[in-house]
């Protein structure tokens, strides 16, 4: 038997601003989103003041490319204040997949 094909993804976390309302996190996860299914990406994950997502591509790969555009999209938010988008690695490691945090 052999191993499963790999499944590469990312993890994303970011901190946001403090004081947003409720009105203001929502158009931002609107924007999150947008901006992963642009990619064909999907997200895994959430949180409230600090979000914590894995990343994934439906049938296919994310690449660096993926990586890249959510990190710019992030430092382009004035509602986030810290965003960390770690490596490409394998998530059909169950390990992998659960460190979210």
């Amino acid at each position: 038997m052999s191993a499963p094909c790999p499944e590469y993804g990312f993890t994303f976390a970011c901190r946001l601003a403090p004081g947003l309302d409720a009105d203001a996190v929502r158009a931002l996860r609107d924007a999150f989103v947008g901006v992963l299914e642009s990619r064909g990406l999907a997200a895994a994950g959430g949180g409230d003041a600090t979000w914590h997502h894995v990343i994934s591509r439906d049938g296919g790969q994310a690449i660096d490319a993926d990586r890249e555009a959510l990190e710019a999209w992030a430092d382009a938010r004035a509602e986030i204040v810290e965003a960390t988008v770690g490596p490409l690695q394998d998530l059909t490691d169950v390990e992998s997949r659960n460190a979210i945090g």
